[in-house]
């Protein structure tokens, strides 16, 4: 008798998560936009204008043209405010929805 795999919906709906997350990229002025509509953009600038804030941190802020869910700079940005990675997913959902 053969064992059977199955996933349950919880690991399904766990694994389409990830994989929005792994996909999800907005441009910086949606990102930027998303931040001040939620209320964050002052606390964004005053982490970016620390000089504490690593130099990649802020030239990455200052240069980049998108932002991508998982980048490196959105997950430590996120952190510094205290965000939970819900609270960012509804940052980027929201985000998406901003047309220039």
């Amino acid at each position: 008798m053969s064992e059977a795999w199955f996933i349950t919906g919880e690991q399904a709906a766990q694994e389409a998560l990830e994989a929005w997350r792994e996909a999800t990229v907005v441009s910086a002025f949606q990102a930027h936009q998303a931040l001040d509509d939620f209320g964050y953009i002052d606390q964004v600038e005053t982490i970016i204008a620390d000089p504490d804030t690593p130099a990649k941190t802020r030239r990455a802020w200052k240069m980049a043209t998108e932002f991508r869910r998982l980048s490196p700079t959105v997950l430590e940005l996120a952190g510094l405010l205290g965000l939970t990675d819900e609270q960012v997913d509804d940052l980027f959902e929201y985000a998406l929805t901003i047309e220039v």
